[in-house]
């Protein structure tokens, strides 16, 4: 029987929790941890169930719908912004604290 690659991960937890499911489910899966390090584990179920493990993995939350075809990398929109905020306020603050000390009389 052939089976493909569904799932890629280093978290073990992750790992045992999809096992649990698939085999709650009753699909055909098995681990594959032929990594050169070992420290990538990979799910791989039957091609004949391929669809519902699909299916499972988005409805337990590791696969949303978007990463269903390919995979999408998860970026904070406002990251860049609230970095150069922060730079301003500390040097408005620098700043303030120089005039403090070069207005001692």
């Amino acid at each position: 029987m052939d089976y493909i690659t569904i799932y890629s991960t280093k978290d073990k937890n992750e790992i045992d929790v999809l096992q649990r499911v698939y085999s709650e489910e009753g699909i055909d899966h098995r681990l594959d941890d032929t990594d050169e390090i070992g420290e990538v584990k990979r799910i791989q179920v039957a091609e004949g169930d391929k669809t519902r493990a699909r299916e499972l993995l988005d409805q337990t939350g590791f696969l949303t719908a978007s990463q269903a075809h390919a995979p999408v990398h998860r970026r904070m929109p406002g990251k860049k912004w609230i970095f150069i905020f922060l730079a301003a306020f500390i040097i408005i603050i620098v700043a303030m604290v120089i005039l403090m000390f070069m207005n001692v009389e």
